[in-house]
């Protein structure tokens, strides 16, 4: 029998040094079976830098360094891409991201970080903002690694809870974690990422996981480890078996939301916290300078056309041009979208509800004198759609085409007189203009967005 085992050995390692046709078929099934390398085509470049720089560049910045205006006021920094690891994968530790997770992470978001969901976008779009971060990292010079098979789930049972509570003791996960899940370990408080940032522990309590709640996802995590952070990869520690009972286990931990507050100008302060609103905009005198003051904003919009924005953002489309970065949609329910609304009212001491729209009339002259002032001061930095249109370089303004839309109607001529008396960062400048002059453009800009929308 051994004489035998030895011959057919011969005769298989023959076998494959022969170079027939068939050799080289099955050689070239091999080649092609390698992951394809994807890069962005010449085409797609600027559709996908564009993109990148209206979701991506505010946080992340325009390189992908993690430098963006909002980087600042984050507690949770932004990924810095050409030099962090990734946490959010589905390969194994050490490895860099597959493509689909990248774009898994645009569409899903990062919950209980300033990164909201980008499902809104068209899919091209994300795979357009996945694809252009990969060549930013330079992992479009290589095909997708491997990902992780973590195997069919098995059903959920109170069994495979209870050894998961003892997985989560073995693997001593409390001590970060806490003992009940909530993030309060003795090891929490020193935590550090590899950046040398400090980085909380997930209070698993609260159901937010940046890789997504589900059983799977969890399992992957535990798998793949998070790169760049204190969370190892347990893979060859823990069984197939041990690592979905572990993520059972701390599924089993969520607790429900707790109601919103009663008092609406607090529940809209708490809505604003949880989105990380001040990741671009300064509200309550705190915040970054990514997108406009919403405490001028407060002052100055009517509280309708603050509903209909905030139903989706996306739709309304750009105010301010001369910005690169748009605002997300969020979700925001009815009631939620009343509580902001109660939150600016209390900001600007106003009534949450507008006064109504004034239609004034215009005298001839005084239209006439405030287009001249338009056209020599106004469109220096303001468009107005396509009625008035202002070259793209200049548009250093908000598009004041919606203005009788979006202003209120007695609030114009304050802003014009002293722009940074009403808000000291305020871009506009002192125009100059003598109250009959303002009250005159005042007059034509209105009559002019009035008429647009006929």
């Amino acid at each position: 029998m051994r004489k035998l085992a030895v011959v057919l050995l011969l005769i298989f390692s023959m076998g494959c040094k022969n170079t027939s046709k068939e050799a080289l078929e099955q050689t070239t099934e091999k080649v092609t079976t390698t992951p394809a390398i994807v890069k962005l085509a010449s085409n797609q470049q600027a559709d996908a830098k564009k993109v990148y720089n209206a979701w991506c560049s505010g946080c992340h910045g325009e390189k992908g360094r993690g430098d963006g205006p909002a980087a600042n006021v984050l507690e949770v920094k932004p990924r810095d891409f050409l030099i962090e690891s990734y946490k959010i994968r589905s390969t194994a530790s050490g490895q860099p991201p597959a493509r689909k997770d990248i774009f898994d992470t645009v569409t899903r978001g990062l919950p209980g970080t300033a990164m909201p969901s980008f499902s809104f976008l068209p899919e091209k779009d994300r795979w357009l903002a996945a694809d252009y971060v990969r060549k930013l990292a330079n992992l479009d010079t290589k095909p997708d690694p491997e990902t992780i098979d973590l195997g069919k789930e098995p059903t959920v049972s109170q069994d495979s809870i209870f050894q998961g509570k003892q997985v989560y003791a073995k693997m001593q996960c409390a001590q970060c974690h806490g003992p009940e899940g909530r993030g309060d370990g003795p090891s929490s408080a020193t935590l550090l990422d590899s950046q040398g940032r400090p980085i909380p522990a997930r209070d698993y309590t609260q159901g937010e996981y940046l890789g997504g709640d589900t059983a799977s996802a969890i399992a992957m995590r535990f798998t793949s480890g998070m790169d760049g952070s204190p969370m190892p990869s347990f893979s060859g520690v823990m069984t197939q078996k041990e690592t979905w009972d572990l993520a059972h286990y701390i599924l089993s931990l969520r607790r429900p939301k707790p109601a919103p507050p009663a008092d609406r100008v607090a529940h809209g302060r708490a809505i604003v916290n949880e989105k990380q609103c001040f990741a671009c905009h300064i509200i309550e005198g705190k915040g970054a300078d990514v997108g406009p003051s919403l405490d001028a904003a407060a002052i100055k919009l009517r509280y309708d056309w603050v509903r209909n924005f905030l139903k989706d953002p996306v739709k309304q489309g750009k105010i301010y041009y001369y910005m690169s970065y748009r605002m997300p949609h969020f979700n925001l329910k009815p009631q939620e979208i009343d509580s902001v609304v109660a939150l600016f009212a209390n900001i600007a001491k106003r009534s949450t509800q507008d006064p109504k729209p004034e239609i004034p009339r215009f005298e001839e002259a005084k239209l006439s004198q405030g287009k001249l002032i338009y056209f020599l001061k106004c469109t220096e930095c303001h468009n107005m759609g396509t009625t008035i249109p202002t070259p793209e370089a200049k548009q250093q303004g908000p598009d004041l085409v919606q203005v009788s839309d979006r202003i209120l109607y007695q609030w114009m001529p304050v802003w014009v007189n002293n722009p940074k008396q009403v808000y000291p960062q305020a871009r506009m400048v002192d125009t100059n203009l003598t109250p009959q002059e303002v009250e005159a453009v005042q007059a034509f800009v209105w009559k002019t967005s009035a008429d647009t929308k006929k």
